[in-house]
C-alpha cells in the first residue's frame, strides 16, 4: 500500500524495537507461506500496525529465528504465526491487489504496465485470500468503486474523498468483539485510514500534477501547478493531527496487549514524524535513497 504508518525509532526501548522488527518479520513469513513468494513483495509498515492493532489481549508472543529469505547469510527472530498475523497477512494481500487494480484503471502508461505486471502475479494468492475474506473484500471493492468514481467526477471535497478511503481500512474492524472493542477499533483504523489518504495525496502532489492525474489536494485546493501554497499546507497538518488525535483517543479505549506501547509510539511520535518530512519534501528524497520504502 503506502508504507507511511511506522514508529519513530529512536523514541523505542531496544526491546520494542527488536520485537517491532520480529512482527515484521513474522509477516513476511506468514505472506510468503500462506500466499507464495509473490505476497512477500507487499510488505510494508502499514500492515504491521493492522497485525498489533489486530492481536487479542491474552495471545502471548512466540519467537524464532529462520534465515531471511532477502538476506540469506544471516539469521533474524521472527514472530510466530498466530490468528491476528494470519488475518493480517490475507487482509495485506486484498488491499495490495485492489490497489493494484486501480492503478491499472487510472495511473499513467508505466503505472499502469507495472502494476497490471504485479497484478497478475498477485492475482492467485488473492483469490485465496478473498476466499478467507469474503466479507472484508466486498467492503474494500465496494469503497474502491466508490472512491473511483469520486475521483472520476473530479470531486473537490478532500473529506468526502479521505472518507470513502478510511472506511475502507475501518472494514478490518468488523468481526471484533465486544461492540465496544469492534467500535474503538474501527474508530481507530478509519482515522489511520485518513490520515494515510491525505498524506498520500499531498506526497504525491507533485507526481499527479505534472502527469495530469486526479489529485485530492490538488482539486480542493484549485492548484494546476506546484507549490501547495504555505496556508494549505498548515490546513493539511491540522487535519492530519486531527485524525491522529482521535486515532489515538479511540486506540485507548481498546484493551491492552503486547504491542501497546509500540502502536502508541507510532501514532504520537511516528505519524507526526512522517507528516513533518511530507510537508518539508524530505520524504520522497529519503525513500528514493532507500529504493524500497518497506525495507
Amino acid at each position: 500500500m503506502f508504507g507511511y504508518i511506522r514508529p519513530a525509532y529512536p523514541e523505542l526501548k531496544l526491546r520494542e524495537y527488536e520485537a517491532y522488527r520480529a512482527c515484521y518479520c513474522g509477516l513476511c513469513r506468514a505472506l510468503g507461506s500462506r500466499y507464495g513468494l509473490a505476497a512477500r513483495m507487499i510488505l510494508n509498515y502499514d500492515f504491521v500496525l493492522l497485525v498489533m492493532l489486530l492481536w487479542q489481549p491474552d495471545e502471548p508472543v512466540r519467537f524464532a529465528n529462520a534465515r531471511c529469505p532477502v538476506k540469506l547469510c544471516r539469521k533474524r527472530p521472527y514472530c510466530r504465526s498466530c490468528a491476528a498475523m494470519e488475518k493480517s497477512a490475507a487482509m495485506s494481500v486484498i488491499l495490495a491487489y485492489h490497489k493494484l487494480r486501480d492503478d491499472v484503471r487510472d495511473g499513467g502508461l508505466w503505472k499502469r504496465l507495472g502494476a497490471r505486471a504485479a497484478s497478475r502475479l498477485l492475482r492467485r494468492a488473492y483469490r485465496k485470500a478473498a476466499g478467507e475474506e469474503p466479507d472484508f473484500d466486498r467492503r474494500v471493492r465496494q469503497s474502491l468503486d466508490a472512491l473511483t468514481a469520486l475521483e472520476t467526477a473530479g470531486e473537490t471535497s478532500l473529506d468526502r474523498t479521505a472518507d470513502t478511503f478510511a472506511g475502507l481500512l475501518s472494514a478490518a474492524a468488523a468481526d471484533q468483539t465486544p461492540d465496544s472493542r469492534r467500535r474503538a477499533m474501527e474508530q481507530t483504523l478509519y482515522h489511520v485510514g485518513r490520515f494515510i489518504y491525505i498524506l498520500d495525496a499531498w506526497d504525491d502532489l507533485t507526481e499527479d500534477l505534472a502527469g495530469g492525474g486526479y489529485n485530492p489536494v490538488a482539486a480542493r485546493y484549485g492548484l494546476t501547478r506546484p507549490p501547495l501554497p504555505e496556508t494549505a499546507a498548515g490546513e493539511l497538518e491540522t487535519t492530519l493531527t486531527h485524525s491522529r488525535n482521535l486515532a489515538g483517543a479511540a486506540f485507548e479505549l481498546l484493551p491492552d496487549n503486547p504491542w501497546t506501547g509500540t502502536v502508541r509510539n507510532i501514532i504520537a511520535w511516528g505519524m507526526p514524524a512522517i507528516c513533518g518530512e511530507v510537508r518539508s519534501g524530505r520524504y520522497k528524497k529519503s525513500k528514493n535513497r532507500r529504493g524500497n520504502k518497506s525495507q
